[in-house]
């Protein structure tokens, strides 16, 4: 029987739920159980589907891990870039944005951060990350470069060197993550963002203040 139009939608987004919800469970399987944990028997089984829909929309397990990482690294991307694009905000205020977004509790919750640090930990899936999410961190990282630039006009930073202030943005944003995963009873998304905003506020003191509890555990 011929499909008529107001099924066709109806039909689309059932596809698109059913992808959304076998990612999704993807994603609590892999925070719960590693990689390894993440068979198709598991997923679907929390997902409440049967076996064979992961070859029918992703061609098998595989194709689900490597499009719940680009599912991840989109989200991510998509929240720093809307913080970034805001062009008539002050340089400054759009760093804090990027480094809000960074520590946002829909892309810094405790299975999507331990889903991101299980992937770094298998050697095929790092290669799939090189592959097609290298690229988003080069241009979250050129736009830092650009504010701190920016900023260090602005303030008369002459001593500060962007390039290298970038690099320790994000190397300090992994290693908050990374806290946040191993003692999420000593340290919040919060109090990461704290530290990470303590360090900027030492090389750009007139721009951003340091809070005052960045150096203490809760």
């Amino acid at each position: 029987m011929e499909t008529t139009i107001e099924e066709r939608p109806r039909r689309k987004a059932s596809k698109e739920v059913r992808r959304q919800q076998l990612i999704d469970a993807a994603m609590a399987t892999i925070a719960e159980k590693g990689i390894t944990g993440a068979t198709a028997a598991n997923v679907t089984s929390r997902a409440g589907l049967s076996l064979g829909i992961v070859s029918l929309h992703f061609g098998g397990m595989k194709g689900l891990l490597s499009e719940t990482l680009r599912y991840l690294a989109v989200e991510k991307r998509d929240l720093w870039v809307d913080a970034y694009s805001d062009t008539a905000a002050a340089p400054a205020d759009r760093l804090r944005a990027i480094i809000n977004a960074m520590f946002a509790e829909t892309v810094c919750s405790p299975v999507k951060i331990a889903v991101w640090f299980a992937f770094f930990g298998e050697a095929q899936y790092r290669e799939i990350y090189r592959d097609f999410i290298d690229e988003f961190d080069t241009e979250r990282e050129d736009a830092l470069v650009e504010l701190c630039d920016l900023i260090k006009g602005e303030g008369g930073y002459d001593t500060v060197d962007p390039d290298a202030l970038a690099t320790n943005i994000e190397s300090l944003t992994d290693g908050l993550w990374l806290s946040l995963l191993l003692y999420p009873d000593w340290i919040g998304p919060d109090e990461a963002r704290g530290k990470l905003i303590h360090m900027v506020a030492a090389h750009f003191p007139d721009h951003f203040e340091a809070p005052a509890s960045a150096c203490e555990l809760s």
